[in-house]
């Protein structure tokens, strides 16, 4: 028997942007509608088993369609009665001022709220289901993922200045992502036979490429989420009912607290090896970063050169100038020369203390691949100019072996101001000097 296909309508280039997105997946027919233009051609919302709008779907460039938007609404409340899913992205829409100790809503511009209804139709179901959307000032680039279906799509797009809050016996029906605060950043509402879910979104409209591959992957968590909640038990019978299953629960839990526990440990190991696969521009800002946060050295950005920075004593003078260079491929001497010329600019002689950090093999496919020696040729010519270079990952080696207590920030401090040539670092954080 042949499926039938899922017919999914991506309405208004608010979601997907100025340029058309062909989103190609195998068991959907996807239709993509410009509004206002193509207003008039739509077909009734119940069409489709799918619909993805923006928040502020209806506001576009200082015009509110309200009577258009008030059309959709009604047809919205027909879809859902017949199991359409509905699908509101948010990233930075005007959210009015609140304070959870305002009886009922929380909001305390009552103008403002009257603004949010009027331009917001994702505001309007928001009111409707007694939840509450409050707004930070910098995005929220991380969350924690209730629902597997939607892993890759959180790491790779879910971001908002957004988040929600139920008030005045409001409820989720089900929290996607969530915020360690508790708030969520997406969610589900049950209405009639259909959803409406929420979700962060940031688009890149720059590159249209990246914007499809977007839609494709929300779409497809979409897809199996709702194949899955259908076969789901409702979330007020996952309370224990069994009289032996009071306890698995309580060892689940456990489980879950103790899994949580450890990858907050795990994170600052996540972060530091995130500085291994930066390039250019992003790791001329992370390698001084890391070393005043998680290596305890103090630095100073160069003003002149922005690949340069300073490692600074206890009284901020400066004591060594770093440069960082990143390539795709292997070492290039091009960037002893570099720090070389730099440090003469700076009216230093030869015998200043000069480190090159380097961020190689940027195409590897592995660590083996990426964990490659400095060539003698290359050593060697640092040596000579009195530079010591060190691999990103010999950076990170030696953090390691300092998190592990086996060696101190004094020790990488004291090579970096008396060595030269190559500091190779191995995995328990010894070094060996190359000149």
């Amino acid at each position: 028997m042949i499926s039938k296909k899922r017919k999914v309508l991506i309405f208004g280039q608010k979601v997907f942007g100025p340029q058309k997105p062909t989103v190609s997946i195998d068991y959907c027919d996807v239709h993509t509608s410009l509004f206002p233009q193509e207003y008039e051609k739509l077909p009734r919302l119940v069409d489709y088993d799918l619909v993805l709008l923006d928040y502020s779907a209806f506001d576009l460039a200082g015009t509110v369609y309200e009577s258009q938007q008030e059309i959709f609404e009604k047809q919205m409340l027909e879809a859902l009665g017949a199991g359409t899913c509905f699908c509101i992205l948010h990233y930075q829409e005007q959210a009015p001022l609140s304070d959870s100790k305002v009886p009922g809503t929380g909001y305390i511009d009552t103008k403002a709220v009257a603004s949010c209804r009027r331009k917001e139709i994702g505001f309007r179901w928001l009111e409707k289901f007694q939840i509450r959307v409050v707004s930070f000032e910098s995005p929220k680039m991380s969350a924690l993922v209730n629902r597997n279906e939607f892993k890759l799509f959180q790491e790779r797009w879910g971001s908002s200045k957004n988040a929600f809050i139920p008030y005045s016996g409001g409820n989720f029906s089900d929290v996607i992502l969530s915020l360690e605060t508790g708030e969520a950043v997406g969610f589900a509402l049950s209405q009639r036979r259909g959803k409406i879910l929420y979700l962060p979104c940031v688009r890149d409209f720059g590159r249209p490429q990246l914007v499809t591959e977007c839609l494709e992957c929300l779409i497809n968590g979409i897809i199996t989420y709702l194949t899955r909640s259908s076969t789901e038990l409702p979330s007020w019978a996952a309370t224990p009912f069994f009289s032996s299953e009071g306890k698995l629960h309580s060892e689940l839990s456990e489980l879950q607290s103790r899994v949580s526990g450890l990858q907050h440990t795990l994170q600052p190991y996540e972060t530091a090896k995130l500085v291994a696969f930066k390039s250019e521009y992003e790791f001329e800002e992370a390698v001084p970063e890391f070393f005043t946060a998680s290596l305890e050295l103090p630095t100073a950005r160069h003003e002149e050169f922005k690949e340069d920075f300073w490692i600074l004593d206890s009284e901020s003078e400066k004591i060594v100038i770093a440069e960082t260079k990143s390539y795709v491929r292997g070492f290039k001497k091009g960037g002893i020369y570099r720090l070389y010329i730099h440090r003469e600019s700076n009216g230093l002689d030869i015998g200043f203390p000069a480190l090159l950090v380097v961020n190689a093999h940027l195409n590897a496919g592995s660590w083996e691949d990426k964990i490659r020696p400095i060539d003698p040729q290359d050593f060697k010519c640092a040596a000579e100019n009195n530079i010591l270079i060190m691999r990103t990952e010999d950076i990170l080696f030696f953090w390691n072996s300092i998190m592990e207590e086996r060696h101190s920030k004094e020790e990488l401090l004291t090579t970096i101001l008396k060595e030269k040539g190559w500091a190779e670092v191995s995995a328990d954080g010894n070094i060996t000097l190359h000149r």
